[in-house]
């Protein structure tokens, strides 16, 4: 059976939900049912019950449940000790990171690093916030790279990399029909827009369920925005693309702006609006020379981009 499979029960157990496991796993909820049948057809028997508008699980998804918890010790148990064992002079050093901005800011960052450390194998697991903790708390990897910084956590040492600013994005005739200034300039060299200005447009959003939606869900509130939404897109590329065809309105963290795109213009908000881009580890985690300078460099990197894109 697919080992997989029982991080999905552990996962919709945990948000009793197939909707909200999916989002976090970040596989599609046909597939994750898929997976649910197959594995109740392989064990004789249904895993969950659909009680008081919640997944709940069976005796023997009790017994599975248990079994994945094993499973994700032996795993956690088998990461911390490569992450900490040394073959020669070859070390090793595990960091969760989101397939958005963790992805691309650590291919900036890894070519400098492995300069540094040519013998340093990294390992990047691609996961979401959520995820990302839940693999530090089981010490399946020295870091996480996420977006959601959290002061009152003491059980783990958090580095502030950047507040980047969320940009606005609209289509040129859009923003001109809007008397918003035009293209053609870094939206560090423009006047900010007020998000009432596109209140009344249709808009192209994150998924719902990913921290990002949750942060401008938040922000759209706080300003009366009831948004009609006619799209929703994971990738922030592809929602650019139809933010440039003159869909909707876009709200993109600037990390992942594209600048270059045709026909696209960005605008920092009047009331600004920040994603947080933070690196953490465990408290009693004993930092090498490598990870220093990983952290430092990381760092050194955010703040010389000050708000830009990692594309």
């Amino acid at each position: 059976m697919n080992l997989n499979y029982y991080e999905y029960v552990r996962m919709i157990a945990d948000t009793g939900s197939l909707v909200a496991a999916a989002e976090r796993l970040f596989v599609s909820q046909p597939a994750l049912t898929q997976a649910l049948k197959k594995m109740e057809h392989e064990l004789g028997g249904p895993l969950f019950v659909y009680q008081d508008r919640k997944m709940t699980l069976t005796p023997l998804g009790q017994i599975v449940l248990e079994t994945a918890k094993k499973i994700g010790e032996v795993q956690a148990g088998t990461q911390s000790r490569l992450g900490s064992q040394s073959k020669g002079n070859v070390g090793h050093m595990s960091i969760a990171i989101n397939i958005q901005t963790g992805a691309l800011l650590m291919g900036k960052i890894f070519p400098i690093f492995h300069r540094r450390y040519p013998e340093m194998m990294v390992h990047f697991i691609t996961t979401s916030n959520n995820g990302a903790k839940s693999l530090l708390e089981r010490r399946a990897v020295d870091f996480i790279y996420f977006n959601d910084f959290d002061p009152l956590r003491t059980d783990m040492v958090q580095h502030l990399l950047a507040e980047e600013p969320v940009l606005l994005a609209l289509d040129c005739d859009t923003a001109r029909r809007l008397k918003l200034p035009p293209g053609g300039k870094r939206p560090s060299e423009q006047s900010p827009v007020d998000i009432l200005t596109v209140s009344q447009l249709p808009f192209i959003m994150s998924c719902s369920g990913t921290h990002f939606r949750h942060l401008v869900d938040s922000y759209l509130r706080a300003q009366g925005i009831r948004p009609y939404v006619v799209c929703e897109n994971p990738n922030f590329s592809a929602i650019q693309g139809l933010a440039a065809e003159g869909i909707g309105a876009a709200l993109i963290p600037s990390s992942l702006a594209d600048f270059n795109q045709p026909g696209l213009v960005h605008y920092r908000l009047k009331d600004p609006l920040v994603n947080m881009l933070v690196l953490a580890h465990q408290r009693d985690y004993v930092l090498s020379d490598e990870a220093n300078y990983f952290i430092e460099t990381l760092k050194e990197y955010c703040r010389k981009n000050d708000g830009g894109s990692f594309l």
